[in-house]
């Protein structure tokens, strides 16, 4: 499944129940396949939100019928410690603590923890204990935010 093709034909109808996509997971075996959609909106995402809209989506994806392998579909909030799924939600978070973990010039994986102190076109800039770092995105592996 492609989750930018899922996004794509279920931003404005989730909006129209009131929330917003935050990012889209699917994985999994073959058999045992999951798509999790998080959702946000300004309130906060409650139980009935998140039934809501997976009410909403399984109709959706059942008549856009390329979906005919058995998946399981989780919808919920981002939570506190929210993974970062595109590069213009880390405008919101800066002056707060994130953890990234990225590949390196050298091709190694890194994990630095600090704050987010400026967002570019091209990075991330975290300041942490011993130095700035600047994470270019397309480096990124994983970004989440800290509480």
């Amino acid at each position: 499944m492609d989750t930018n093709y899922i996004k794509e034909i279920l931003t404005e109808d989730i909006r129209s129940l009131g929330c917003d996509i935050w990012g889209i997971e699917f994985f999994g075996k073959y058999k045992n396949q999951t798509l999790r959609i998080y959702i946000d909106n300004k309130e906060g995402i409650s139980v009935e939100d998140c039934e809501k809209v997976s009410k909403h989506v399984i109709k959706l994806l059942d008549v856009e019928n390329d979906f005919s392998n058995k998946y399981l579909l989780e919808v919920s909030s981002p939570g506190l410690e929210r993974k970062f799924f595109s590069e213009d939600q880390y405008h919101d978070y800066i002056d707060c603590t994130i953890k990234v973990r990225y590949i390196n010039d050298s091709n190694k994986k890194i994990s630095v923890k600090g704050i987010l102190s400026k967002v570019t076109s091209e990075a991330l800039i975290i300041e942490s204990r011993d130095k700035d770092h600047k994470v270019p995105f397309s480096s990124i592996i994983q970004a989440n935010l800290i509480m």
